[in-house]
């Protein structure tokens, strides 16, 4: 077992939302060797092979793997933290557990960014979606706070190209899409 035990050392304010927590817990030895292997099975991560870190994103959360420590941002409470670094032993044991059936990826994948998503919008700044701009809506999609399914006019023949691409992008970044969405792109 790589990561034996973990102790939360310091609980302070979320510097993202003041609200909400940031906690930073001791690992016990260091867990860097598994970070190829959670890099190569996990989308929603973001790996710096240089740096020694690993970031997952979990919903809003932002969970970033140090050699010898757990950052977590965005965490409600300590019981929260808690589970949630339960998880991450859980997650780091089975995958380290299973390297042998695992290519390690040491590559570090571009994080997706508004930008990028705004190119595959219809671009119409329609307001359907109950926001400003398709850049406010790219921004929000991202990081989990407006389904897809919200920006209505992507649905039409019109932008099927552009919904497929859009589709592809955000499934490879470990953006769920519903699956009626999905179920039509098979027809």
């Amino acid at each position: 077992m790589l990561l034996q035990s973990y102790k939360i050392t310091r609980t302070l304010p979320c510097l993202a939302d003041p609200e909400k927590l940031r906690v930073i817990a001791e690992v016990s030895g260091e867990v860097y060797e598994a970070f190829p292997y959670l890099n190569a099975t996990l989308k929603d991560c973001l790996f710096n092979h240089p740096a020694l870190t690993l970031t997952i994103k979990k919903g809003e959360k932002l969970i970033t793997l140090h050699a010898n420590h757990i950052t977590l941002t965005k965490i409600d409470d300590e019981q929260e933290a808690e589970a949630l670094l339960k998880w991450i032993q859980d997650l780091v044991n089975e995958t380290y557990q299973n390297r042998d059936k695992i290519q390690p990826d040491y590559t570090m994948r571009q994080e997706l960014k508004p930008t990028d998503i705004v190119k595959l919008l219809p671009g119409t700044n329609c307001k359907r979606c109950g926001l400003l701009t398709c850049q406010a809506f790219a921004f929000k999609l991202l990081r989990d706070q407006i389904g897809i399914e919200k920006c209505s006019p992507l649905f039409s023949d019109e932008f099927t190209e552009k919904r497929t691409l859009l589709f592809e992008t955000l499934r490879n970044v470990g953006i769920k899409i519903p699956a009626e969405f999905v179920e039509s792109k098979k027809e």
